[in-house]
């Protein structure tokens, strides 16, 4: 039975949509299968959902947020803002990529063409949640280099964390050159 309460409706449908998606790909899913899925009627989804893509594109913004909660959990315990900025971009990573519906966000058989440029705005939006904070934290501590806009800092590490996730997937996230590549080329970017 689908709650009178808008939010916890939307979020019954997400469950739904998550499950169909599971089951068979985003690709094979339709909103008839969510529906069923719901108990619901095709019409009643469409009230929470415009179209598809607005459902799908809910449902990875809701996966990714539970993402980036573990991966708030897993930054607050680095110490310095180096572990925080290499060792948080290979763990939000490597966690998108083993979570089914964010992986299709970060998986590396949807980096590159349209549908890819696409996904851009819904990464910078989420990574600004998590690392904006961060950001400002750093730059008040005197880690992070004070003349870099965060805004421009989290849009060019949701880039960096696009083009990790071919470089992970698949490999061991243990694996020293990660590190020693972001070492190299990543951090020297943000360092006073």
């Amino acid at each position: 039975m689908l709650s009178q309460d808008a939010d916890v409706a939307r979020s019954q449908i997400l469950v739904a949509a998550q499950t169909m998606i599971l089951r068979f790909g985003i690709a094979k899913t339709t909103m008839e299968d969510i529906a069923k899925e719901a108990g619901v009627s095709r019409p009643t989804v469409y009230r929470y959902f415009q179209d598809r893509e607005t459902l799908t594109t809910e449902l990875i913004r809701w996966r990714s947020r539970q993402t980036l909660e573990r991966g708030r959990k897993f930054l607050m315990e680095c110490a310095t803002f180096e572990d925080r900025l290499i060792e948080g971009l290979i763990y939000l990573v490597y966690d998108g990529i083993n979570d089914p519906i964010v992986r299709i966000l970060v998986s590396p058989e949807h980096v590159g063409g349209d549908s890819w440029l696409e996904t851009i705005p819904l990464a910078t939006s989420l990574t600004t949640e998590l690392w904006g904070p961060i950001f400002d934290d750093a730059k008040a501590g005197g880690e992070m280099r004070a003349d870099i806009d965060t805004g421009e800092a989290c849009s060019w590490i949701t880039l960096v964390q696009l083009m990790l996730a071919p470089r992970l997937d698949n490999s061991d996230p243990a694996d020293p050159s990660h590190r020693q590549m972001m070492k190299q080329f990543v951090l020297p970017a943000f360092l006073p």
